[in-house]
């Protein structure tokens, strides 16, 4: 048999002090559905993510006492079921702070940045 390693990708990582728990979150920004292969695929490592990250967070010095793995869906078509996933309007509840506002900011930022890019060339 022969040995090899997997990365797994993680966008964004969020400790809550308040109640000890450690989350990891992959970010799909894309507006499609997923075929059975890919959602397997994600399904696969985002419960790999959730097995280590208890223990990658101790290696960091923090003691968690949970620890999940979720993968967001911003513009709402969720391939994946609750409580894997989330959508955009799950959000500013999920991290208790309205988080959804500065995302959009960023965006709009980013598109017109591009766009005078685009105008430019």
């Amino acid at each position: 048999m022969v040995e090899r390693a997997r990365t797994l990708q993680v966008d964004m990582m969020a400790y809550d002090g308040a109640d000890k728990t450690i989350r990891a979150y992959e970010v799909k920004r894309g507006n499609g559905q997923f075929d059975a292969g890919k959602i397997r695929s994600i399904k696969r490592d985002l419960m790999c993510i959730q097995v280590l990250l208890k223990s990658y967070a101790e290696t960091a010095k923090v003691a968690p006492v949970a620890a999940e793995a979720k993968i967001i869906f911003y513009y709402g078509i969720r391939s994946i079921p609750r409580p894997w996933s989330l959508v955009r309007e799950d959000l500013d509840g999920h991290f208790g702070f309205p988080i959804v506002e500065k995302i959009e900011q960023a965006n709009d930022y980013f598109r017109e940045r591009l766009h005078a890019l685009l105008e430019a060339a």
